[in-house]
């Protein structure tokens, strides 16, 4: 057996400390990978992960991580304007890439990425891991087995009370430099969802909202907000199928929601979750003629097959690495979910449908 690949994680703030670690910890287990250096230029942030889970090796400086020769693969778990730069000076070190979502902050910089990937010939990966819930797999299945026929309409929502509280102070992701919006801080999980499900969007008309449009900040001042918190989207697929795409951060009492919502010429069906690592683990569908005039939609369990961990989307492509196959999700696919996100800006701007792809 190969030795573990050796990974250094580029920031220690929730994302890497909740997500990233545990699953290499996971994969560590498995033989498969294991982490040798976190870095953040946050002191706090650094001690609070290193103590955590025992890491020794911390940097402050990402520059020094990459340049180590006894790295194999990067994870990219920092705030979005972080995640172009570290990642091509990765690539560039012959390093393989696990990025956070959204790949960039436009579509210019998730295309030098993938310029960068293929250059270097490594492999990437992106943590869109609402892949991996068990009711949006099993919908995939039912998809690609023509249960569903061909598809009419999907619809999907997600919404968090993130950015809902007015008083609640400036912070990174509610930034143009940083951020980048909550379009494509929470809407790009559910836009890569409506591509892996449905295929290509080939126009889009979109309205974005900035409902809190100022905040306080840490020096006790006030600053202008200059990214969305609310976006709805209308898409039309190369397939014919049209659907709506709602993100939110502006949902009190919301934890985590997604709902997807799938109508077909054979059959619907729908699953949705309050959490990210709980439910979806069944799904309501109507399917077949004898139940077209049956209201409502049964709700049946996801079989065995399609339920993983939270950490799997981490450890698939790792192992993928690993056995030198392309993984599930690559930086391909992100740029494909950051092309839409930039057309949703455009529609915005100009208040008419935007077509796909972009120049």
């Amino acid at each position: 057996m190969s030795e573990p690949l050796r990974v250094a994680v580029i920031g220690a703030g929730g994302i890497s400390r909740l997500r990233h670690i545990p699953a290499y910890r996971d994969a560590e287990k498995l033989g498969i990978a294991r982490v040798v250096a976190i870095c953040d230029p946050v002191d706090a942030a650094l001690k609070e992960t290193g103590d955590m889970w025992g890491i020794d090796a911390r940097y402050r400086d990402w520059r020094e991580v990459v340049g180590r020769s006894d790295v194999d693969v990067v994870s990219v778990a920092t705030p979005n304007s972080g995640h172009e730069p570290i990642s091509i000076a990765a690539l560039e070190a012959g390093k393989h890439v696990l990025c956070e979502k959204p790949l960039a902050l436009d579509l210019a910089g998730a295309r030098r990425m993938l310029a960068a990937a293929e250059r270097s010939g490594k492999k990437t990966g992106v943590h869109f891991r609402y892949r991996y819930i068990p009711g949006a797999r099993y919908m995939k299945e039912l998809i690609d087995t023509g249960e569903i026929g061909s598809i009419h309409q999907i619809y999907l929502t997600y919404v968090n009370g993130s950015v809902q509280d007015p008083a609640s102070p400036l912070r990174w992701r509610m930034t143009r430099a940083e951020g980048g919006g909550l379009l494509g801080d929470l809407g790009s999980h559910i836009i890569d969802l409506a591509l892996w499900l449905c295929g290509s969007i080939v126009r889009v008309n979109a309205t974005l909202k900035t409902f809190t449009t100022e905040r306080a900040t840490e020096s006790g001042g006030r600053a202008r907000i200059d990214v969305d918190d609310a976006a709805t989207l209308m898409v039309e697929f190369a397939n014919g199928a049209t659907g709506v795409i709602c993100a939110s951060g502006m949902g009190l009492g919301r934890g985590n929601y997604q709902h997807v919502d799938l109508y077909g010429a054979k059959g619907s069906v729908e699953y949705e979750i309050e959490r990210s690592d709980v439910g979806g683990d069944a799904i309501n569908v109507c399917l077949g003629p004898a139940q077209h005039r049956v209201v409502g939609m049964a709700r049946i369990p996801v079989p065995a097959r399609h339920h993983r961990t939270a950490n799997d989307p981490l450890i698939d492509f790792v192992r993928a690495v690993r056995d030198g196959v392309e993984p599930a999700i690559t930086f391909a696919d992100a740029v494909r979910v950051q092309e839409v996100i930039e057309a949703a800006g455009r529609s915005h701007a100009s208040g008419s449908w935007v077509p796909l792809p972009l120049p």
